[in-house]
């Protein structure tokens, strides 16, 4: 259920960067502009994230997710009657204040639910919710771009999120009627108070550390999956429809990057030296897209994209869904969860317009 609720909350999320292409074109505005929508988003979002890791301890969780969902359905369904274009943006930034609920909300409620063996599972199935989501969205703005209805996505937003929030809303007494969780997080937790202040200061050390990690990361996975149909019609002259179905499958190679992620942290226990070692990789690749653009290589960019794609999703998937999960016994996993996905969408804010700028 949580995969699901995430996954819907994606397509309220994606409807606006699904038809980034399209809405340049319909207002009449430029690439920076368009990006602004984006940026308003993101920033709202993190600093929402902030918040809600902080206080979604205190939060009646049926009420508050089936809420933020049905917000969020409200303001897709403005988008879908294409108001002036200033104020799409304002209406975004309250989009991301009621989304940023979701994440640490969620992971808080697996971390308090789940036994230690489902938590490999759950890290899967959240990291499946980005593809689910996507697929819909974007897939669906394919579809409506062919009939010249790009706004329609906006509708099936509505929709998507509507229904998930009232199935939440009515089932949600029932999932959690049991929680199975071991009591090894309190007996840890007790065994720890000795060695407390040099716990802290590693835990600090690991945040700082991993929040650097996270805010680079995003830069460039938002920034692929955001600009990424329109560099494909600009570089190479590919229609709005093909460019976006070409984006689809980005997110299926997120999944392989939570998977490589997950196979990877057996091997390398260290998350900065695992993250590490996958941006050693995401330089290569980096590199290798530049000069594929500079050729015109549209074979060549296109694979990089997708292993750009694995690689950016595997860090983040680290970031925040092992590494919370992982350490529940030491810090609240919805706290540490909203604060490296705070600390993503800082990533996300200066890709949406920046990048846009640039």
């Amino acid at each position: 259920m949580c995969c699901l609720v995430y996954s819907f909350a994606y397509v309220g999320r994606y409807s606006y960067n699904a038809n980034i292409s399209s809405i340049i074109s319909w207002y009449g505005i430029t690439r920076a502009d368009a990006g602004t929508v984006g940026t308003f988003f993101f920033f709202s979002y993190g600093v929402g994230q902030l918040i809600n890791a902080i206080l979604c301890k205190f939060y009646p969780k049926r009420y508050v997710i089936a809420g933020s969902l049905l917000i969020s359905a409200i303001i897709n369904l403005i988008l879908f009657f294409l108001p002036t274009f200033g104020l799409i943006k304002y209406l975004w930034l309250i989009n991301g204040i009621c989304q940023s609920v979701l994440w640490p909300t969620l992971f808080l409620t697996l971390g308090e639910n789940l036994e230690q063996g489902m938590m490999k599972r759950a890290v899967l199935a959240m990291s499946l919710s980005m593809v689910i989501g996507t697929l819909i969205s974007y897939g669906g703005a394919s579809l409506f771009n062919l009939i010249d209805g790009f706004h329609i996505t906006f509708l099936l937003g509505t929709v998507v999120t509507v229904g998930i929030g009232v199935i939440w809303f009515f089932s949600y007494d029932s999932l959690v009627a049991e929680k199975p969780v071991a009591t090894e997080q309190k007996k840890t937790a007790e065994n720890s108070k000795a060695s407390k202040s040099l716990a802290l200061s590693a835990m600090v050390g690991l945040l700082v550390v991993c929040g650097l990690f996270a805010i680079v990361d995003n830069l460039v996975k938002d920034g692929l999956n955001t600009w990424s149909p329109v560099i494909l019609k600009e570089q190479f002259g590919f229609e709005d429809s093909i460019s976006i179905v070409l984006t689809l499958v980005l997110p299926i190679f997120g999944v392989f990057g939570s998977m490589l992620a997950m196979r990877t942290n057996r091997v390398i226990k260290d998350f900065r030296n695992l993250i590490g070692f996958f941006y050693l990789l995401l330089s290569a690749c980096l590199c290798g897209l530049f000069f594929a653009l500079r050729l015109n290589g549209v074979i060549l960019t296109l694979v990089l994209f997708g292993l750009i794609s694995c690689l950016t999703h595997g860090i983040n998937s680290v970031l925040t869904s092992i590494m919370p999960l992982a350490m529940r016994d030491k810090m609240n996993s919805g706290f540490l969860a909203g604060l490296m996905n705070a600390a993503c969408y800082i990533g996300s804010t200066i890709s949406a317009y920046g990048l846009g700028r640039i």
